[in-house]
C-alpha cells in the first residue's frame, strides 16, 4: 500500500497568521520542534522596515516562504498561510527550520542538489521536487528560488520560495501511461520512459515526445501555466521585500539626523551633500566627455554613485535624482551572471582594471548585455579617489571569447577612462578638497 496523495485544497481567507512577530506568544513556547532564537525573530526586521507584514499578508493565499541564509541551518524566518496549509504545519512548527523538513525517502536527490547549488552561487533556480506534509502524505511541487539583495550595498538579504502544488502530476502521469500503454510494448517506450523521467527531474515539459501526432497538451499547457504563476508570486514577493529594504535604510538614515541636535544636523547634512557631489569644475571638464559612463566613490559605505553622465541616464533611463548616492548594483537582476558580478567586487578589491559582459536592467525592467570596464582613478597622492563604469550596449553575447567587434567598443571606453583621468589629475585634488570641506 502507498501513501496517499495530497491534494492541497484552495486556502481559506480565516487560516491564521504566520510571521513570528504576530504569534503573540514567548520565545520559550516556540521550541516544540524548532529553536527559534532571537536572530531568527528579527530577521526580518533587521532588513525590512515594518510595513513588509502588512505587504506580504496581501500574499498570503499563495504558498512561499522566506529563509535566511546568514543564520545556521538557512531556517524559515517566514511563512505564508498558503505554505502552511499546504503542508499541515503551525507557524511555530516551521519557524527557525530549513525547508528540509518537507523531504522524504522518495525526494529526489538531484533536485535537492541542484537547490543547494543555486544557494552556494546566489542565484535562482526552478525544479519539481515530492514534498511531504505534516501528516505524511507525498504532494508534488513547482519549486521556484531566487535570493533577494540589498538596493543599496548589493549584500545577500535573503531567500524566496515559491511552491506551487501539483496535486494532478503523478494521477496525470499515470492516466496518460495507461492510455498510452501499448506504446511502452512499442518501439517508442524507450522515448517515452525518458521523457518522463526528464520531465520529473529538471521540470522541463518542452522534451515530452509526441505519438501518432498526439502532443500531450493539456498536461504541458497546465504545468507551463502553474510555472507562469509560480514566476509571478515569485516576482511579487521579492518586489514587496526589495521596497520594504529601500524604506528601512531610509528610516534608518532619518533616526539618526533626528537624533543630532539642529547644528549638528545642518553641518552632516552639508557633509552628506558633498560626499555625494562633485566640484563645479570637475563636473563641468566631465560633461565634455561623450560616453555612458558612472563614477563612484570606494572611500564612501556602499560605495555610491557620485557622478552619472547624460548618456549612461538615457540607456538605463533613471534620473540622476535616482541614481546619485546609490550602488550601482541597482541595474543588476535575478538574472544577472554571479560570476560577472564577483569579477567586478574582486576587480574593484585589488584595485585594478577589468572588462566584463553583464546583463543588466532599465528603470522600465527591459534588459539589455552591458560590455562593463571598471578602472580605478587615482588621485595626485596616487590614492584610489573613485572607480569609473563605462557602459556600451551589446546585443546577444557570443559564449567563450571576445568579438573582434568589441575591439572598437574597448578602445573608446578606455578613451573615456582616460579622459576622466585626466579631468580628476588637472585638480590636483584641491577642487576635490573643497567638495568635502577640507581646508
Amino acid at each position: 500500500m502507498g501513501r496517499q496523495i495530497c491534494a492541497p485544497s484552495v486556502v481559506p481567507a480565516s487560516f491564521p497568521s504566520q510571521s513570528v512577530a504576530e504569534l503573540g506568544v514567548p520565545t520559550s513556547s516556540l521550541t516544540t520542534q524548532a529553536s527559534i532564537t532571537q536572530s531568527v525573530i528579527y530577521s526580518m526586521t533587521q532588513s525590512y522596515d515594518g510595513s513588509v507584514q502588512q505587504s506580504l499578508k496581501k500574499l498570503r493565499h499563495h504558498s512561499f516562504v522566506i529563509t535566511d541564509p546568514h543564520l545556521r541551518g538557512h531556517p524559515i524566518v517566514y511563512a505564508s498561510d498558503g505554505f502552511l496549509h499546504m503542508t499541515g504545519y503551525l507557524a511555530e512548527e516551521v519557524m527557525g527550520r530549513n525547508p528540509k523538513f518537507l523531504q522524504g525517502a522518495d525526494t529526489d536527490r538531484q533536485a535537492v542538489l541542484r537547490m543547494r547549488d543555486s544557494v552556494c552561487e546566489e542565484k535562482p533556480c526552478q525544479v519539481i521536487i515530492l514534498n511531504y506534509t505534516k501528516q505524511g502524505w507525498p504532494f508534488w511541487i513547482l519549486f521556484h528560488m531566487a535570493p533577494v539583495f540589498s538596493q543599496t550595498d548589493g549584500r545577500l538579504l535573503h531567500f524566496v520560495g515559491a511552491q506551487t502544488p501539483l496535486s494532478d502530476y503523478s494521477l496525470g502521469m499515470k492516466k496518460q501511461a495507461s492510455s498510452l500503454s501499448e506504446l511502452h510494448k512499442g518501439p517508442y517506450a524507450s522515448s517515452w520512459h525518458n521523457s518522463l523521467l526528464d520531465t520529473r527531474i529538471t521540470g522541463s515539459f518542452s522534451r515530452l515526445p509526441c505519438f501518432k501526432g498526439h502532443w500531450l497538451k493539456d498536461h504541458c499547457i497546465g504545468q507551463k501555466k502553474r510555472a507562469k504563476v509560480a514566476s509571478s508570486v515569485l516576482q511579487l514577493v521579492i518586489h514587496e521585500l526589495t521596497k520594504s529594504s529601500e524604506l528601512k535604510n531610509a528610516e534608518a538614515l532619518l533616526d539618526r539626523c533626528i537624533n543630532e541636535d539642529a547644528e549638528a544636523l545642518h553641518g552632516r547634512c552639508i557633509s552628506e551633500n558633498a560626499e555625494t557631489a562633485l566640484c563645479s569644475s570637475l563636473t563641468l571638464a566631465l560633461t565634455r566627455i561623450q560616453q555612458s559612463f558612472v563614477i563612484s566613490n570606494p572611500n564612501l559605505r556602499g560605495m555610491p554613485v557620485v557622478y552619472a553622465s547624460d548618456m549612461f541616464l538615457r540607456l538605463t533611463g533613471y534620473e540622476k535624482e535616482e541614481v546619485i548616492g546609490r550602488n550601482c548594483s541597482f541595474l543588476q537582476g535575478q538574472d544577472t551572471d554571479p560570476c560577472a558580478i564577483q569579477q567586478i567586487r574582486d576587480c574593484i578589491k585589488e584595485e585594478k582594471a577589468c572588462t566584463v559582459r553583464i546583463l543588466n536592467h532599465r528603470k522600465d525592467g527591459s534588459s539589455f548585455w552591458n560590455l562593463l570596464h571598471v578602472a580605478p582613478v587615482r588621485d595626485h597622492t596616487a590614492k584610489v579617489a573613485y572607480f569609473v563604469g563605462v557602459q556600451m550596449e551589446l546585443g546577444t553575447p557570443v559564449v567563450g571569447g571576445c568579438q573582434a567587434s568589441n575591439i572598437v567598443p574597448v578602445m573608446q571606453q578606455l578613451g573615456a577612462v582616460g579622459a576622466v583621468k585626466v579631468a580628476v589629475r588637472s585638480l590636483q585634488g584641491h577642487g576635490l578638497r573643497r567638495s568635502f570641506g577640507i581646508s
